[in-house]
């Protein structure tokens, strides 16, 4: 009998920390950027999908085409010139949040974090490095970080960026589910 007691207990623990420690996912991550120089040139795509592991790796593939501007002109262009979405029609980022063992799920509270990674847009893979935040509420998980990039960077250029802006202000925010 204490033997089976044992076991009951045994598989109790185990399946709350496999339950604890689940894979977090959504598909509406929402990733904005602004040019530092010109706030017309704001877009943000809704439908990023975003994958946040126990052990802190961290990804996320947005459709270009997704993003979406006040004046359609604007998107014309960004689609056509300057991310060539046809050409590239997906932008990743795969990282790993280096301090995750900071980050306790089961408590409310809001953790800072420190990400790394590697981003790909128009086909240029260029390493990355920020802060963020993951806020527990209610446990619903909301991770959320901004960074800068330099359009160069990625062999996105032209006239144009070169007249109006190569710096944009780059806001993630993913509520995983």
């Amino acid at each position: 009998m204490k033997q089976v007691i044992n076991l009951f207990v045994i598989l109790f623990v185990s399946s709350s920390s496999i339950f604890a420690q689940k894979t977090l996912e959504t598909k509406t991550a929402i990733v904005r950027f602004i040019a530092v120089d010109d706030h017309d040139i704001d877009a943000t795509n809704k439908e990023a999908v975003s994958r946040l592991e126990p052990n802190g790796k961290l990804s996320f593939i947005m459709l270009a085409k997704g993003f979406h501007f006040d004046m359609g002109k604007m998107e014309e262009h960004f689609n056509e010139e300057y991310i060539e979405s046809n050409k590239f029609p997906r932008a990743f980022f795969n990282g790993q949040i280096t301090n995750i063992n900071t980050v306790d799920f089961k408590k409310d509270g809001k953790y800072p974090v420190a990400i790394t990674g590697n981003m790909q847009v128009h086909g240029v893979n260029k390493a990355i490095q920020t802060n963020g935040t993951i806020e527990v509420k209610n446990g619903i998980v909301k991770a959320s970080a901004q960074f800068t990039v330099t359009l160069k960077d990625f062999g996105i250029g032209g006239i144009m960026i070169k007249m109006v802006a190569d710096k944009i202000n780059v806001d993630v925010t993913a509520t995983y589910q």
